[in-house]
């Protein structure tokens, strides 16, 4: 664990799933993932502004490619 501040984050967050019903911590959950994605769409379109950016997302696809494979 990284952590004990870590550790006590992923406690808690697994006592409110064990203790919430379904449906109400999962709309919350999925509201965060779609931020999360977003933010993420933001930062790549960025990058894309620059030719710095470019290059570091063109080796960043290529790596990605070499550890496919």
């Amino acid at each position: 664990m990284r952590d004990k501040s870590h550790n006590d984050q992923i406690e808690r967050w697994a006592e409110y799933i064990r203790n919430t019903p379904k449906k109400a911590w999962k709309k919350g959950f999925n509201e965060f993932i779609d931020a999360q994605c977003d933010m993420a769409q933001k930062f790549n379109n960025n990058l894309k502004k620059t030719e710095k950016g470019r290059e570091i997302l063109k080796r960043l696809k290529e790596e990605r490619s070499r550890q496919k494979s």
